[in-house]
């Protein structure tokens, strides 16, 4: 993964294969097969930026119904460590504020 710095000094995560990644939102659209909280590996990033992800085998049972998420936008991800934590930098993960300096 690699990450940049934005214009307003937010992170901008681009993604690779192999990476770890958590959905920070429900999917869209009538069908959701992917929810906020679930998270797993990267097995392609596809040339429109979007993910997919495999699910089973981390947030999912190995032998689960829905093994991965299609197509997921970039958006909707965030980094996250082997245990599904998220991994912000330079924010404490909850309600996205700036960690403490004291």
């Amino acid at each position: 993964m690699r990450v940049m710095s934005g214009h307003d000094g937010d992170d901008i995560y681009f993604y690779e294969q192999g990476d770890l990644v958590r959905l920070k939102r429900d999917e869209d659209g009538p069908l959701v097969t992917a929810y906020a909280g679930d998270w797993g590996r990267v097995m392609r990033v596809n040339p429109d930026g979007s993910l997919d992800i495999k699910l089973a085998g981390y947030s999912r049972a190995k032998d689960a119904d829905m093994v991965r998420a299609v197509a997921v936008a970039r958006s909707r991800v965030e980094p996250c460590d082997l245990q599904g934590r998220p991994l912000l930098r330079g924010r404490a993960a909850v309600w996205d504020t700036r960690r403490s300096t004291m």
